[in-house]
């Protein structure tokens, strides 16, 4: 070989080695800083399974918008960090049905009634002008199929009560001694988010932080039972909370038939549902009118069970004897596979089987409280 084509040929060896170097240089740096970016989201998503969690703090965080509230929020895709074993959930489920038998026929004392001086004790409602979000077109609709004069069709803004209770006034608990509100942990406290819908007898449940789960985040969940019971106030559980409110709006709570939950990005409650649709006849996700498991099948009671179930069990537990006897059943779907945090839902209908017991009407108004209609819908 000539010696100058040798000296070019070593040459450009060089400037492709180089290159090669600079390339891959680029790419470590990149990852680093993909790296470093990368525990920031993931971390902001690492909700405990005990909860359904708000994530509009990480929306603010990265500058995104928030549009309507924090339901909108919820179709961020969630790393699935909380599962819980399906055979244990069933379990569990199983033993939460047999405790609605247990209060029908006295051998349990269900939790004492709360009314609306719980209500006033430590919780405020936070004004939330808009109407049916649209994640909960399926559902409704689905309800109203079942009703006379109603059809396929969304309640009425003037028959909806959107209520979002948050504790956020001061309050005595259980043993009477005076507390401050409980903080919240990046702007979002402890509250339950349900709409209300007397004349259809329904209430679907889209966003909540129980008192109690708020406590042990702002303690980094380094903190005792009994010292988070000192610092929540009495009236704390989602169930007991939706029901107090339902009576101030229902002239017949007794008559409660459909209780739904929304928008559900639980990990733990996902993993259990997407465990159940594996099972079905696609194996995949259905859409609606999904999946429909009479409380005797194992998938109810798993469903039961899960973190976005137990308010539901702990209202048929409680209020057993206000409802009566009830042929219950639940419906699955996730209509949306591409956005599992808006596609999940769950419905439980509370078909009666003995008549219940003749409800008291409350007026809210009556009671000085005031749950007034939704005023405008989404666009």
């Amino acid at each position: 070989m000539h010696p100058i084509s040798s000296r070019r040929s070593f040459g450009a060896l060089i400037a492709l080695i180089v290159s090669a170097l600079l390339l891959l240089t680029w790419n470590n740096e990149s990852t680093r800083r993909l790296a470093k970016r990368q525990p920031l989201v993931e971390n902001s998503l690492l909700l405990n399974s005990s909860s359904a969690t708000d994530v509009s703090h990480l929306l603010r965080r990265h500058d995104i918008p928030l549009k309507h509230s924090r339901f909108h929020t919820s179709h961020i895709i969630q790393k699935r960090v909380g599962t819980l074993d399906y055979k244990v959930t069933v379990c569990k489920g199983q033993k939460l049905n047999g405790l609605i038998s247990d209060v029908l026929e006295g051998r349990r004392t269900p939790s004492r009634d709360y009314g609306p001086d719980d209500i006033r004790n430590g919780w405020s409602r936070e004004g939330l002008p808009r109407g049916i979000p649209d994640t909960f077109d399926v559902p409704f609709k689905a309800i109203g199929k079942t009703l006379p004069d109603v059809g396929e069709r969304l309640p009425e803004l003037s028959e909806t009560h959107v209520v979002d209770l948050v504790q956020d006034m001061p309050f005595r608990n259980s043993a009477g001694k005076k507390q401050k509100p409980i903080p919240k942990k990046d702007n979002v406290g402890a509250h339950y988010e349900v709409y209300y819908v007397p004349k259809w007898n329904a209430m679907i449940s889209s966003d909540a932080r129980s008192p109690a789960y708020q406590v042990r985040l702002n303690h980094g969940f380094k903190i005792s039972n009994d010292n988070v019971n000192k610092l929540i106030p009495p009236l704390n559980r989602q169930s007991d909370v939706m029901w107090a409110v339902w009576k101030t709006i229902s002239p017949t709570p007794n008559n409660l038939r459909y209780i739904g939950r929304s928008g559900i990005i639980n990990d733990a409650t996902k993993g259990i549902m997407d465990e159940i649709f594996r099972k079905g006849p696609t194996g995949k996700p259905a859409p609606w009118p999904g999946l429909t498991f009479g409380i005797d099948a194992e998938e109810a009671q798993a469903l039961l069970a899960t973190p976005n179930g137990l308010a539901i069990a702990y209202i048929l537990i409680d209020r057993a004897k206000q409802l009566g006897r009830r042929k219950i059943s639940v419906t699955i779907a996730a209509s949306d596979p591409d956005s599992p945090g808006l596609g999940y839902r769950m419905l439980w209908d509370l078909a009666p089987d003995v008549p219940a017991l003749p409800s008291l009407s409350l007026p809210g108004a009556g009671l000085g409280l005031t749950f007034t209609s939704a005023k405008t819908r989404p666009t």
